[in-house]
């Protein structure tokens, strides 16, 4: 804790050195069994919008009962720039007295990491044991982190990508043919990529629906991220009505910002109709997949938990390690 006044000071650099994707994972699947047992403080996200500069902020606010921290993260987009800008900054605070811990300037790192950790969790929550082949629409640093996280939890042999700018999707087969096993092959169009495809991870920021209920198969699994503001629709509303489970990270969020907000608006969905929290899942309370016939959506619109439980991580590592540079409050 900080007895001197100190702040510590932690560099996008210095925080990838002391976190892996398999920490994340099994931080984050405690996190969303804390927010399933009562035991979390996670006020609706603030959205701060730039019009002038096409600017897109979240500010999240988290807490887990008897932690000695709490969290604020305030991420950033500035997508239309030449050079799109991402940032980010989680703030530690003692829980004890307010003081002022730690300043992990990440530049969205722990956010990536702890969505892909999300869709990880979700996966092997919901998703077949035996996975053949994977789709994932999008190429950007989502859809590499999620499928880094995937291949964590589940083993897959072909992996489809498919994205509205081909030469992304050709810069996406040959990075990502470094880093998985998988044959990695680009796909024509979104009906392409997910034919046959046990897992489908859709990580656009798109507005108009990308996929649709006819193109999925049985035993198929999706995991949609991007939707994560009111205007964001990756799925068509007719998936979400023929899947036979539908989970959320949060009913409360996802029916004001993910994708059951639009099968809620649309009159396809009922707040009833979603089957369970991931977190509930997790922790037994409801069944995860029962058939491999069954067809399974994951709404994810990301939660402040996630941030707690990362971040700390991070934190106290450094701390262990003496990184970071410090400066007086």
């Amino acid at each position: 804790m900080n007895d001197k006044g100190n702040v510590l000071v932690l560099t996008k650099d210095e925080i990838e050195s002391v976190i892996t994707i398999e920490d994340a994972i099994a931080a984050v699947e405690e996190g969303f069994k804390a927010y399933n047992s009562g035991k979390t403080v996670t006020p609706f996200p603030v959205a701060l919008q730039i019009p002038d500069h096409k600017g897109d902020i979240h500010i999240k606010p988290g807490y887990i009962m008897g932690n000695d921290t709490y969290c604020v993260k305030i991420a950033s987009g500035f997508y239309e720039k030449p050079v799109p800008s991402i940032h980010g900054m989680l703030l530690l605070f003692d829980s004890r007295t307010g003081d002022p811990l730690c300043f992990e300037v990440d530049r969205g790192y722990i956010t990536d990491l702890r969505t892909a950790a999300a869709g990880a969790v979700a996966a092997r929550a919901l998703a077949k044991k035996k996975v053949k082949r994977v789709a994932v629409i999008g190429t950007g640093t989502q859809a590499r982190f999620q499928m880094q996280a995937l291949a964590k939890v589940r083993e897959f042999d072909e992996l489809r990508v498919w994205g509205r700018d081909p030469k992304k999707v050709e810069k996406y087969v040959q990075d990502m043919s470094k880093l998985l096993k998988a044959k990695i092959v680009p796909a024509g169009n979104p009906k392409e990529a997910v034919a046959g495809a046990d897992i489908v991870v859709t990580t656009t920021m798109s507005t108009i629906p990308v996929l649709k209920g006819k193109w999925i198969g049985k035993g198929t699994h999706i995991t949609a991220m991007g939707s994560d503001s009111p205007e964001k629709q990756e799925l068509g509303t007719d998936l979400l009505r023929m899947a036979d489970k539908v989970v959320c990270d949060s009913v409360k969020q996802c029916s004001i910002l993910g994708e059951v907000h639009h099968a809620l608006e649309d009159g396809t969905m009922k707040e009833s109709d979603v089957y369970a929290e991931l977190g509930e899942v997790l922790l037994g309370k409801k069944r995860g997949r029962e058939s491999d016939d069954e067809i399974t959506v994951c709404d994810l619109t990301g939660l402040a938990v996630q941030d707690v439980v990362t971040a700390q991580i991070v934190y106290e590592r450094a701390v262990k390690k003496g990184m970071g540079s410090h400066i007086a409050v």
